[in-house]
This record gives structure tokens, C-alpha cells and sequence, in this order.
């Protein structure tokens, strides 16, 4: 079960950095816009790099803290880039699951199969 919500997870991350991607190639954008952009798009990629290569039993505190800093970056995209509302709902799906992947491996650490 876990192999599939870390899947699950990784497959909204790598969404959510296509996103990003392809929001930066647009004209228009402010440098405010610009940095935020590149922020949440630095934040995911440590997320995918946490997922791929860290054992995510021993990192869930880490996890926690990175869907925290996920919901924080949603609300200031939100705020600053209207227009791009796709990007806002990945990125939630991306928190959501994080959350929920920390869930699970505390269920598994609990019952002592983690």
C-alpha cells in the first residue's frame, strides 16, 4: 500500500513541476510572479528528490514540513497569480497527498510494519 500512495505522490509532484514549468515559458509574468514560480518550483523538486531517494518511513517529519511549505506557496500563488489556477490546484493535490502519505507510514509505524 505504501509503494503505491508514495506513486500516487510522486505522480501529483511531477505534475504540479509541468505545470510550473510551462507557467514560467509564459510572457507577462512579473519578476514577483517569476520568483514565486521558481520557488515552488525549487520546492517540488526537493519533494521529488525526497521521494525518489530518501526512505520516507525515517523522513516523515520532513514530509510534514514540506506540505506544509506546499499549502503556503499554494496561498501565495493563489494571491499572485489568478490566471494560473491549474498550477494552485495541482499543488494542492500535491499537499493533500503528502499528508496523506505521512499518515499511512504513521498507521504502518504504529502497528510496527514500518
Amino acid at each position: 500500500m505504501a509503494n503505491t500512495e508514495i506513486r500516487k505522490t510522486l505522480q501529483y509532484v511531477r505534475e504540479a513541476e509541468n505545470e510550473v514549468t510551462a507557467a514560467l515559458q509564459q510572457s507577462g509574468l512579473t519578476q514577483s510572479q517569476r520568483d514565486l514560480l521558481d520557488e515552488l518550483a525549487d520546492a517540488l523538486r526537493d519533494l521529488d528528490n525526497q521521494l525518489v531517494l530518501d526512505d520516507v518511513n525515517t523522513s516523515t517529519a520532513a514530509l510534514e514540513e514540506k506540505a506544509k511549505q506546499m499549502l503556503r506557496l499554494n496561498q501565495d500563488t493563489r494571491e499572485k497569480l489568478k490566471e494560473l489556477q491549474k498550477i494552485t490546484e495541482t499543488v494542492e493535490k500535491v499537499a493533500k497527498a503528502v499528508n496523506g502519505l505521512v499518515k499511512v507510514f504513521g498507521i504502518l509505524a504504529k502497528a510496527g510494519l514500518a
